[in-house]
């Protein structure tokens, strides 16, 4: 028989790059679900009836195994093998057998962050705008985008309405204002945002269309997502976005209800619930499914234009129903190279 020894140095079959021992094969490990446990049954079964005349023979049958095993495709990963799935999780933007991103749109795109950036690049123009002592948008400026996207210039619940004092209370607005920056697209020059000669640039070119890219590399790549909500950093979830919108190109030609890509996310990284620390009456599994609703679906695939989301009145935690959809705009901007 192998023994631990012999697991040291081979990669975990689950995805996560660590090695096997440091990983799925411990005995305390946390995970619910492990998707290891088949892989354990597949490894019992080959070595029934196998004898190994040496330590480099047990290593060889080991070593080929795990290759086997490292390159099929698993149900807990929506069909991915766990060497895609390891591409996806290290090096999105560089897993081009698995998937090639568009640097510049066939089309013009249609979504919340196009449509805003493009009121911004409109506001600032050729003369610039002149930031407020606290280094956001003029407060006029911000109002007069609010009107022309959302027909008010207030903010609030439809029951509250307050009238925007700052560019903060239009947060769509102020994220795109971040990552447009992140993305090198504007920038403060002489003491005034200004759009940068790349944004003149691609904007000369190729319209929207060159812009989109841009944005989405930057708010997948550099803005951190627990900006703008509660509930912690839970940083594998943003690392883990090619994932999400693989699943949606897998699964999004129909409606689904948010809580299948929750589930199906959750199947594929149970150890993700380890990361979240216990609250006061509400359990890991609804913080995780309520996050990744509002962080990943709606702050991002909906965001970008990527899935159209439908959402119910806030009522509570999961109890919100998210209804998903993929739209065309993935398929235009992402392509999966996958059976």
């Amino acid at each position: 028989m192998i023994n631990r020894n012999n697991y040291h140095a081979l990669p975990c079959p689950c995805g996560s790059g660590k090695p096997f021992d440091e990983c799925c094969f411990r005995p305390n490990n946390k995970k619910t679900g492990n998707p290891m446990d088949e892989v354990m049954h597949a490894l019992h079964e080959a070595q029934q009836g196998r004898e190994f005349s040496s330590i480099e023979d047990a290593n060889r049958f080991m070593q080929e195994f795990m290759i086997r095993q490292n390159t099929a495709p698993r149900d807990a990963f929506a069909g991915l093998s766990p060497t895609e799935m390891r591409s996806i999780l290290a090096t999105p933007f560089d897993a081009a057998a698995i998937v090639t991103f568009a640097d510049v749109l066939s089309q013009d795109p249609v979504s919340p962050v196009t449509t805003i950036f493009k009121a911004l690049a409109d506001a600032i123009g050729e003369k610039g705008l002149k930031p407020t002592a606290t280094g956001n948008l003029p407060r006029n400026t911000v109002r007069e985008i609010s009107r022309a996207i959302n027909g008010t210039d207030t903010f609030g619940t439809k029951n509250t309405q307050y009238l925007i004092q700052k560019e903060t209370d239009y947060f769509d607005l102020h994220i795109t204002r971040l990552i447009a920056g992140l993305a090198g697209l504007i920038r403060k020059y002489k003491g005034r945002f200004m759009l940068t000669k790349k944004c003149r640039a691609l904007l000369d070119r190729h319209g929207i269309g060159g812009i989109w890219p841009e944005l989405f590399r930057a708010y997948a790549e550099k803005y951190n997502w627990a900006y703008s909500d509660g509930y912690g950093e839970l940083y594998f979830m943003q690392r883990s976005f090619l994932y999400t919108l693989y699943l949606l190109h897998r699964f999004g030609s129909e409606e689904r209800d948010g809580l299948f890509y929750a589930n199906a996310f959750l199947t594929a990284f149970p150890a993700f619930l380890d990361e979240i620390p216990p609250r006061y009456s509400t359990s890991p599994d609804e913080i995780a499914i309520s996050s990744y609703l509002h962080r990943t679906i709606d702050r991002f695939a909906g965001f970008f234009g990527l899935a159209h989301v439908e959402k119910t009145e806030w009522k509570f935690s999961v109890d919100r129903i998210y209804k998903v959809r993929a739209l065309p705009l993935l398929e235009d901007a992402i392509r999966f190279h996958v059976p």
